[in-house]
């Protein structure tokens, strides 16, 4: 529908369209393995798990345009984000720009809400995904090749499409005035989880910096409620990760596990926040293990960095809040 309203979709149909939205999540990671390039089906996989996540509902599938700029988007925050890893100054730098692009999209609303949020996301991982032997260009191509074969999938698959790119971007101007306060609000929290990240010594540091962004909202109390959800389903995927990835999995048991989980993610839907966050720690976990005994140190990290990021938004949205109230325009 062109007003972005459908009718829900029946039980069966949203299953079978998480299925096959899933399965495409899988077939690069499925690809890479096959071919002993692990690390490039880990990117296309990734790449191909942000625009599911930038577009998770399973009642109605995005306009083709609204798609296309999304894939533009995450293709850009991931590239960059791969060339300016090695370098703190353009990755905080990075952040910022990225952080205030999340912002807006939250005070605007709409369909390329998520896919603002996920940008950041693709901007801030791509330096802990990007493994020692490979160089960002190709770490990028494989990225995109990813995000262009879930687009394939997402628009044929589930109900009929939302609104047009044109609403949204109008969307966007409309209410970017109202996003200031809160862009500021988010640059600096972006700023400060990125440069914080940069000088400790672990090589996904950047966890920190995403959980920030991620729970952070213009009001307090949803604030707080994404930050304890947040905590909870990391604790709870990161445990789940141990029992599952602690083996040396086979690699048809190992796709296997993240196309079941990636399910299960689009079935449990966003707004159950906490189970949502369960499901995606141990996706992320699994696009970052490497399957040994440093599994266990990553997931202690992994913990222990979204605590400490859910506590500087906390922070910093609350210093931020005695300012005043953000402003949502309608």
């Amino acid at each position: 529908m062109r007003d972005g309203t459908s009718e829900a979709a029946s039980p069966r149909a949203r299953r079978r369209t998480a299925a096959w939205r899933s399965l495409a999540v899988v077939t690069p990671l499925a690809a890479g393995l096959a071919f002993r390039h692990q690390d490039v089906g880990l990117a296309g996989a990734f790449g191909a798990y942000l625009v599911l996540a930038s577009f998770s509902s399973l009642d109605t599938r995005p306009a083709g345009p609204v798609v296309l700029f999304a894939v533009v988007c995450l293709g850009t925050a991931a590239t960059a984000g791969a060339a300016a890893a090695p370098v703190p100054a353009a990755l905080t730098a990075g952040t910022a720009v990225v952080a205030a692009a999340q912002a807006l999209g939250e005070i605007a609303g709409g369909p390329l809400r998520m896919t603002a949020a996920m940008s950041a996301l693709a901007f801030l991982l791509a330096g802990a995904n990007l493994a020692a032997d490979t160089s960002w260009w190709l770490y990028a191509a494989s990225f995109v090749l990813g995000t262009w074969w879930q687009s394939m999938v997402l628009l044929v698959s589930g109900p009929p499409s939302g609104p047009a790119l044109g609403e949204c971007l109008t969307a966007l101007r409309r209410r970017a005035r109202g996003a200031t306060r809160y862009a500021a609000t988010l640059v600096a929290l972006g700023t400060a989880g990125a440069a914080t990240a940069s000088a400790l010594p672990l090589g996904h540091a950047q966890w920190l910096t995403t959980t920030a962004l991620r729970v952070a909202k213009p009001d307090t109390a949803l604030l707080v409620g994404r930050a304890r959800a947040r905590i909870a389903g990391t604790l709870g995927g990161g445990g789940a990760a141990a029992l599952l990835l602690m083996p040396r999995l086979p690699s048809v048991v190992l796709v296997t596990v993240v196309a079941v989980v990636v399910f299960a993610m689009q079935l449990v839907g966003g707004a159950r926040y906490g189970w949502w966050s369960l499901c995606l720690t141990v996706v992320a976990l699994v696009f970052t293990m490497e399957h040994g005994t440093a599994d266990r140190r990553l997931t202690v990290e992994r913990m222990v960095l979204t605590v400490a990021g859910a506590a500087l938004a906390l922070v910093t949205c609350a210093l931020a809040a005695r300012c005043g109230p953000h402003r949502r325009v309608s």
